[in-house]
């Protein structure tokens, strides 16, 4: 089958790679319809944890819409025709961490995630033809005939993400709120959040289209590189800081930034993906100023698929927000050098193998 395979830093090649087959009885073999890049893809792409990928074996994607083509015999909740989709991370449902809520750190896939390297079980990803989908009963999902192909990707990782960062800041409905990085989980997340509350709601992010389209998305724009920020925040708060803070640029100065701009007793929800081992941000500023810091960059997104799906049938968020580009999978190398430089006008692309 052809699938995308990561060849070096900025390198994605489409090449010819063993078909996946099933290896387990709980195993079953799905077709790609629709597949995507995920912003935390960016940090294989770009050469950021190399340690984790092969050159020339690893190939990349979490994100999926998926026909069931082949099971394994003790596959009981799905058959071939299904139309289905999974969370990035593969969880059991079973074991001590999949109870307690955290399936991103199942302890019988030892925290497995499909297109993500050696690190996380060497999967095969979901930028190809074919996907092996292990443990399949307790993880995949059927896809609603309500929710189409494309919409169907934010199910992966967007939106779970964006649900789980927004539920976990508890926004009131007159908090303002500060979404921070406005990549398609953070548009998400702004399109939530601006339905939880009444106050304004401040989008910060660096690049223009971005700002642009969370403003259409009823935020007021902050560029980080052009505006005064803090008189920003003070203006539209009165001085005293947002109340919430959703953070989905993953990165160590958007976590500073976070804790710059929240009121004393405010709430930073992280959405983003940090590989910082270590990054200056004052311990004395969260003491002093009783902050409430609330982490789920490697996201439970299997706990929040259900409500995702019941978000997109009832037209909460609009997906074609965030969906921008189309392109076959042949044509995925030269977006995928487009969504990494940040591209003007491109924030989501469907790939279609």
């Amino acid at each position: 089958m052809r699938a995308a395979v990561y060849q070096g830093p900025g390198d994605v090649k489409i090449a010819e790679v063993a078909d996946p087959r099933i290896e387990d009885s709980r195993d079953l073999i799905v077709k790609t319809r629709t597949a995507s890049m995920c912003g935390s893809d960016l940090y294989l792409y770009n050469g950021e944890v190399e340690q984790m990928v092969v050159p020339g074996r690893t190939t990349l994607g979490h994100e999926i819409c998926a026909e069931v083509v082949e099971t394994g015999e003790d596959v009981t909740r799905f058959s071939p025709g299904d139309r289905v989709t999974f969370p990035y991370s593969v969880s059991c449902g079973l074991c001590f961490m999949c109870r307690a809520g955290q399936t991103a750190h199942c302890e019988t896939s030892g925290k497995a995630i499909y297109g993500y390297g050696t690190a996380f079980g060497d999967l095969g990803g979901s930028q190809a033809e074919y996907v092996r989908v292990p443990l399949a009963d307790n993880h995949l999902e059927h896809v609603p005939d309500s929710i189409d192909d494309e919409a169907a990707l934010l199910l992966s990782c967007n939106l779970p993400a964006a649900i789980i960062a927004v539920e976990a800041a508890e926004i009131r409905p007159t908090d303002t709120v500060a979404v921070i990085g406005c990549g398609p989980t953070g548009l998400l997340a702004l399109q939530l959040a601006r339905r939880r509350t009444h106050a304004p709601v401040l989008a910060f992010d660096r690049v223009a289209y971005r700002l642009a389209r969370a403003e259409q998305l009823g935020a007021t724009p902050v560029n980080v590189d052009r505006d005064p920020v803090p008189e920003k925040v003070a203006e539209v708060t009165a001085g005293r800081g947002v109340d919430k803070v959703v953070e989905f640029a993953g990165r160590g100065p958007a976590f500073g930034l976070a804790v710059s701009i929240a009121r004393p007793g405010g709430v930073i929800s992280g959405g983003g993906v940090y590989l910082e081992n270590e990054y200056p941000v004052s311990l004395f500023d969260m003491y002093f100023k009783n902050l409430q810091l609330r982490l789920n960059g490697f996201a439970n997104a299997k706990t929040a698929q259900w409500q995702a799906m019941r978000v997109l049938e009832h037209g909460v968020i609009d997906p074609a927000a965030v969906i921008t580009h189309r392109v076959t999978l042949e044509e995925f190398p030269d977006a995928a050098a487009a969504f990494a430089a940040r591209a003007d006008g491109f924030l989501k692309l469907v790939i279609t193998p």
